[in-house]
């Protein structure tokens, strides 16, 4: 957002008298019309004294969902038509007012520590110790996809699936009649879509739906395999924020250590992430951030001025449709390519390499990109085909490079 702070006692007579609380004007100066855009304003702008009791009024005088962020942003969505001004009133009182939660997760260690999140249009999973001390070996994002529902649904999945007394039935049935056995499973199982979306997508040994790896000296790459430890930052009701720490991992002999913060916003399918690499020895790093490629015929576009990829695959499930996938670097990128597996590398049944991004790091130096996915076959998001896909995320990226203008006027008591 771009800023301004207006404490003028001209303002405060223009207003015709003064009042408790402080008044935000959003500009929209952009030749698109900004429809449930994230507004964020810094605390340190406003009155208030603490996170609770915040409340945000629209120019109706109507409520409109807020919250306060862990790093001290109030941030609330906002139409605003082109060229247009709209206006916000910020009050304070004791009382919190009730809000329905679209962006929330937590880490889950009844399924290996999974930490698992939302918004209201897409879910995605990042894998946890637990895992990684089992021996399995998934690295990236995992996808799940969201249909006919704003609300969470990711508590449901997981609830269903790992039902004690469901696994138990599941587990009886095995040995008298393994055909039920598989049709309850089925009937269970988040990779199944019971009417609001599933777990169709196939991560394994790859960096999955977005996520970064470093490479050697050899052009040889060096996974980050599961986090090591999860702070949830923000749980909600507008934006889900999680700090990741990952274990040291030896990158020609240098060790390094990721510290990845993930969050994601209502109205928003792409998470924006910063990493930052610590180690003792400082210096660059190679990094590329990747989309699994599970295809033969690779449909992905590097559009090279705006500095974003997508990639489309189809849906290995009953419902089909297409998954559509895309990154965003707003610093720009260093290289972009289809990164095919090489003779040195694992390569993961069913999966041909990478979607990838390129970019030079210093250690202690934030890297700060976007990903996310949309299922064609949602009725949250109407996204018909790739070349619809493409042009939303060129509005997307274009909304994050022309912010709205933030304009706080604060008035006396």
């Amino acid at each position: 957002m771009k800023y301004k702070l207006l404490t003028l006692a001209a303002l405060l007579m223009m207003a015709g008298c003064t009042q408790q609380g402080d008044e935000i004007i959003v500009e929209n100066k952009s030749d698109k019309a900004r429809t449930g855009e994230m507004v964020e304003v810094d605390m340190q702008l406003l009155k208030a004294e603490a996170a609770e009791g915040v409340v945000v009024r629209n120019d109706k005088g109507e409520i409109v969902p807020s919250q306060v962020t862990h790093n001290g942003k109030l941030i609330f969505q906002c139409d605003v038509e082109t060229g247009a001004k709209v206006e916000y009133r910020v009050e304070y009182s004791d009382l919190k007012a009730k809000q329905q939660t679209y962006a929330c997760g937590r880490v889950y260690p009844e399924r290996v520590d999974d930490l698992a999140w939302e918004s209201d249009l897409i879910a995605y999973r990042a894998y946890g110790p637990a895992l990684q001390q089992s021996g399995e070996r998934a690295f990236g994002y995992d996808v799940w996809v969201k249909n006919n529902t704003d609300l969470p649904v990711v508590e449901e999945r997981y609830n269903k699936e790992l039902n004690p007394e469901t696994k138990a039935q599941i587990a009886a049935l095995r040995e008298s009649d393994p055909a039920a056995a598989d049709a309850l499973a089925a009937s269970v199982s988040y990779h199944n879509d019971h009417g609001n979306g599933m777990d169709a997508y196939k991560v394994g040994p790859t960096l999955g739906g977005g996520a970064t790896a470093l490479l050697d000296k050899k052009d040889r790459i060096v996974y980050p395999y599961c986090y090591a430890e999860c702070e949830i930052l923000d749980n909600g009701p507008l934006r889900f924020t999680a700090k990741l720490t990952y274990h040291p991992t030896k990158v020609d002999g240098r060790e390094v250590r990721e510290v990845r913060t993930i969050s994601i916003d209502k109205g928003s399918f792409l998470n924006k992430t910063t990493i930052v690499y610590e180690s003792a020895a400082a210096g660059m790093l190679k990094a590329f951030s990747g989309i699994v490629l599970h295809e033969k015929d690779i449909r992905a576009s590097y559009n090279e001025s705006s500095h974003f990829v997508t990639y489309a695959e189809v849906v290995e499930a009953p419902e089909g449709g297409e998954l559509y996938q895309a990154m965003y670097f707003p610093a720009g990128w260093a290289g972009a390519e289809n990164r095919l597996w090489k003779r040195s590398d694992e390569k993961p049944a069913g999966t041909f390499g990478h979607a990838a991004v390129y970019n030079r790091v210093a250690v202690g130096e934030p890297l700060t990109y976007y990903w996310g996915a949309l299922w064609s076959k949602s009725t949250l998001v109407e996204v018909a085909d790739k070349a619809a896909f493409d042009a939303l995320m060129a509005e997307r990226v274009a909304a994050k490079e022309n912010p709205l203008e933030v304009t706080v006027i604060t008035f006396e008591n």
